[in-house]
């Protein structure tokens, strides 16, 4: 029989075997520990060169950490090979490996879930391992803070009101300067039904973001802090019907406040009559209402569809509760919580057996979240088979979605060509279908005309986007649109102008908590390209915000391109952190990028 194995890097670290705490004798083999479970496999050289530069015989340091390692991990564990493997036995838990990749009520129970990996562990190898961990940490972070989101959520909508606080306060703790963690906190306290913490918690936001970052929080937290008032009736079968279809009309029409209103008054009236299959439907419908055009209403519509979920189930609609998980990861997808948009995904999947037009929205989320993380071959996969799904079915809006993200990735890799083949036509598609869409895929047909030469029809176009973007107040649309133009306007030779046009996209895109984080690092990698260039003094301050945002995701690509910034600068510890990830990313336009900067 297996040793019962556990190994904890969060925290201070331990490794226990049979009840039994070990500690390695060397500090440095905790650094191989945690580079052997968190990065590619690295080989023995390379591995070395990270930890033992200053050794005078790197490998054999390497071979004696590598030795202590078996000692306390047991015969159960394999360490071997170049690239270095390591094996361990299935019933083996490993802490990090459940925050990125468990359920949240066992990642909860994990001892160092709010804490630093290796905390109060010296690793001091070289900058480049330095750098390595740093970034490591913030992606645990980000990790973590996406269990204590989703737990909150998932008891919030199952009426476990006091633990929601509890973990909305913990997530607040973790990460002060997010607003969307105090709109969820808010959110909570409200309906524990202490409305006047909520509003002593919306003041204390406000001084908070005043006195750190000068500016006050969107209007998403005052409007979690406002009691809403619904005008009830008797509730019967045909009034909830109409309801749940006055609500869509009046959302799909634009008056989008009208149309929450009476989906909130829906839902309450279905709750009343106990009809579970009728309140799923109605819930799916004001979740989707409010992640998809409910500005800063991502946590009220998060709460919205866990519950529709578990309302499906109970009733047996197993098409209804696919809808609210695939909902649930296109909320997450916009926030960068990627190993939560799988999870939810997966279970959307299996409930929606053979429904290929769930099937494609599911597939166009899944490749959305691949290409996010620069996984650009599974992305190919996944999206190829969502638009031949949305083409079999004639569902033209999921066909839109699939396009425009097959078209950012050709766009990402450099291909031209095909980018401009397949934006055009999403746009196209888009102005009859899904107009609200339309400026996406138009901003991004003008990078690649811009990047083809055609300068006067990328900037026609992006003012077009951006117009629309504000006429619609989305955030994200306007930021993208405005990324663009402040390259047309560097290009043309407009530095100053251009340069203030950057600043602004990143900016634009945070003016709600619940906006697409990768339109902001997006926006964010362009800022610090014409930074560097243009030798602005903030260009370091641009190229961290970059780092942090990039490698709290897991934004692999965006994070390559902030150390390449960097390396620019004259950090040679982040080229070769930048060179280390690249490897893993099958994308020949970075490729390229890394090579004209070792020259």
């Amino acid at each position: 029989m297996s040793a019962v194995l556990l190994i904890e890097l969060l925290g201070s670290p331990r490794i226990v075997r049979d009840a039994v705490e070990l500690q390695p004798r060397g500090r440095k083999s905790w650094g191989l520990l945690a580079y052997l479970l968190l990065a590619n496999r690295p080989s023995r050289q390379r591995l070395a060169e990270l930890l033992f530069p200053e050794a005078d015989d790197p490998l054999g340091a390497l071979r004696w950490s590598m030795s202590d390692l078996r000692r306390v991990l047991g015969p159960d564990c394999q360490l071997y090979g170049d690239p270095v493997v390591i094996e361990l036995p299935s019933t083996a838990v490993v802490d990090v490996n459940l925050v990125f990749r468990g359920h949240w009520d066992e990642a909860l129970e994990l001892r160092g879930l709010d804490r630093e990996l290796l905390e109060g562990v010296s690793v001091s190898g070289s900058a480049t391992y330095d750098l390595w961990l740093a970034s490591e940490r913030r992606r645990l972070s980000g990790a973590a803070e996406a269990v204590l989101h989703e737990a909150t959520l998932a008891c919030l909508a199952a009426g476990r009101i006091s633990d929601a606080v509890g973990y909305a306060w913990r997530l607040v703790d973790l990460n002060p300067l997010d607003e969307a963690h105090h709109v969820l906190l808010v959110q909570c306290l409200r309906a524990a039904g202490d409305h006047a913490g909520a509003a002593e918690q919306v003041a204390r936001c406000t001084d908070l973001f005043l006195r750190e970052l000068g500016i006050e929080p969107s209007s998403a937290l005052r409007e979690a802090g406002r009691m809403l008032t619904l005008n009830l009736f008797d509730a019967r079968p045909y009034s909830l019907r109409a309801l749940l279809e006055a609500g869509e009309a009046a959302v799909a029409a634009g008056a989008v406040s009208q149309g929450l209103q009476t989906l909130r008054e829906a839902a309450a009236l279905a709750r009343q009559s106990q009809d579970r299959a009728m309140l799923a439907r109605i819930l799916v419908a004001l979740g989707h209402a409010l992640v998809h055009v409910g500005r800063g209403g991502d946590e009220e519509g998060g709460a919205a569809l866990h519950e529709a979920a578990t309302q499906a189930l109970e009733a047996g609609d197993v098409q209804v509760a696919a809808a609210a998980y695939r909902e649930l990861a296109f909320a997450d997808l916009e926030r960068g919580r990627y190993d939560r948009v799988q999870k939810f995904l997966d279970r959307a999947t299996r409930l929606a057996a053979d429904n290929a037009v769930e099937l494609s929205w599911i597939e166009s989320i899944a490749g959305a979240c691949l290409s996010d993380q620069g996984r650009h071959r599974q992305a190919f996969e996944v999206l190829g088979s969502a638009l031949e799904r949305a083409e079999q079915t004639d569902a033209s809006e999921a066909m839109v979605f699939a396009r425009c993200w097959m078209g950012r990735l050709h766009l990402l890799r450099g291909e031209w060509s095909d980018a401009a083949r397949v934006l055009e036509q999403a746009w196209r598609e888009a102005r009859t279908c899904w107009m609200a869409l339309s400026p996406l895929p138009d901003s991004l047909l003008a990078e690649v005309q811009m990047q083809t030469g055609d300068l006067k029809a990328a900037e026609a176009r992006l003012e077009r986007a951006f117009v629309m973007g504000r006429q619609l107040d989305d955030p994200c649309l306007e930021s993208i649109a405005i990324r663009g133009l402040g390259l047309v306007a560097v290009a043309q030779g407009q530095f100053s102008r251009g340069y203030r046009l950057l600043v602004d996209a990143p900016r634009l895109s945070r003016r709600l908590p619940d906006s697409y984080r990768w339109i902001e690092g997006y926006g964010l990698d362009a800022l610090c390209a014409v930074a560097v260039e243009q030798g602005q003094a903030a260009a370091p301050r641009w190229i961290a915000d970059l780092e942090a945002l990039a490698a709290r995701c897991g934004m692999r690509e965006l994070l390559v391109k902030a150390l390449l910034h960097r390396a620019s600068l004259g950090e040679a510890a982040a080229f070769e952190v930048a060179r280390d990830l690249v490897a893993t990313i099958d994308n020949p336009a970075l490729h390229a990028a890394l090579f004209a900067a070792s020259s």
